[in-house]
């Protein structure tokens, strides 16, 4: 067997990172930021503890790397409003949430808690705020060009309908309607 070049080595080195910060985010959402440890963490990555730390210098630093991966990944979202009506960006919007919350429960359940955990998110502080002042932004101006009276009022307003349908999916799990608050939403916004 030969050895790995360069590319190869830069590739594993991006897995193995990708899969310190899934069993971060997993950790953190199952057992909470204070009660995973980096060691539990290192074991649920299939790597030695030592190797994460070289990854991610401590756990706060693997929390502000998950917390980075989750902006990247919203980011996305406008990627795909790319020529679309604001109806049609609207709509994407939703379905992305919805199905968003629908299968990555683990990823909810990590943001709902470090919502409720400010003394955890004092680091990420200016981070948090700059990316909900964004999100609200967008949503403000999206609803801006759907004609909306108030569009940061009802950008809020969103939001709060969103977070409230996550936090029903995380409590109640496969009982939760969440296909028909779908459809309900879609329905407010006659889409």
């Amino acid at each position: 067997m030969s050895p790995r070049n360069k590319a190869q080595n830069e590739a594993q080195r991006a897995q193995t990172r990708q899969q310190i910060l899934m069993a971060g985010l997993k950790a953190f959402a199952e057992k909470g930021y204070g009660s995973a440890s980096m060691s539990y963490i290192a074991k649920e990555a299939g790597i030695s503890k030592g190797l994460s730390y070289h990854y991610f210098k401590s756990k706060e630093d693997l929390l502000y790397g998950i917390f980075e991966m989750l902006m990247a990944m919203a980011d996305g979202i406008e990627s795909l409003w790319e020529g679309k009506s604001a109806k049609e960006k609207l709509k994407v919007t939703i379905d992305m949430t919805i199905g968003f919350i629908k299968e990555q429960p683990d990823t909810m359940r990590f943001m709902t808690s470090l919502a409720l955990q400010p003394e955890v998110t004092e680091n990420l502080k200016d981070l948090i705020a700059s990316q909900k002042l964004t999100n609200i932004e967008v949503y403000a101006d999206l609803f801006r060009d759907l004609d909306y009276e108030n569009p940061l009022a009802e950008a809020y307003a969103f939001g709060a309908l969103i977070d409230g349908t996550a936090l029903g999916f995380l409590a109640l799990g496969k009982d939760y309607p969440l296909d028909a608050m779908h459809q309900k939403i879609l329905n407010k916004y006659e889409l």
